[in-house]
Order: structure tokens, then sequence, then C-alpha cells
């Protein structure tokens, strides 16, 4: 039986894509060589057929080799991915995630600082 496809990135998928936002452009034996697992081209060239399906890449074709690019922009991905975790595990609350990294110790008191800077940023305070 055949899997569904789901929305969003795999984690096959966002090897491949982080390769491609690094390179800009990339072959498969290019993307290839540069994943920290090795996979075969056919499955390369399956999950970016995936990929280019939903919209996150595209290829042309030099020579007999397809070039393949990201046409999504990486914070794009980032955003979309932190807005479903906070959805999914913390219930909709950033606070919730902000206390997670806190009592993990993924956060310290210099990251906070530095947050709350942005924020002001954010904001426009300049106090």
């Amino acid at each position: 039986m055949a899997r569904l496809r789901q929305e969003g990135l795999t984690t096959r998928e966002m090897e491949l894509i982080q390769v491609l936002w690094q390179q800009k452009e990339a072959t498969v034996e290019m993307i290839q060589a540069k994943l920290p697992n090795r996979l075969e081209g056919s499955t390369i060239r399956t999950l970016l057929q995936i990929m280019e399906d939903k919209g996150y890449v595209a290829h042309e074709k030099q020579g007999r080799a397809n070039v393949y690019r990201p046409v999504i922009e990486q914070q794009s991905v980032q955003s979309s991915a932190m807005k479903h975790i906070i959805q999914k595990l913390f219930g909709g609350s950033t606070e919730l995630l902000l206390a997670r990294l806190v009592e993990d110790e993924e956060i310290d008191l210099d990251d906070v600082t530095r947050l709350r800077e942005k924020l002001k940023q954010r904001r426009g305070d300049t106090s």
C-alpha cells in the first residue's frame, strides 16, 4: 500500500534542501557527495521529484543532467516548522516552548538578553 505524501519536508527531504541552500544549485551527484548519510542516486532523484511536486525545488536540464535549486527560502521553512512544533507539542504556547528550552539548558541568560534586545528592536523600543 502506497504511503500518503505528507505536506512539509520529511527528514530526508530536509537533508537534501539544506545541501541546496548551501550550494544554491546542484546535480544529484553533487547532492549525494554532500550528504552525511549515503543515499543512492535513484533515491535522491525520487525525493527531489517529490520535493518539486510540493513546490520546494525546481530543476532545469543542463546537458544530460538535471540541476536542482531551492525555490523556497530557508527562513520560510524554519518559520513554518516552528509554528507546527509550537502548535503540536506546546499547545500553541511560545512560553511553554521557551520554558522547555530553559529547563533543558538549551538557552541561557546571555541568550535571553539577546532575545530581549531583538524584541525591543521589533517593537521599536530604544530604552
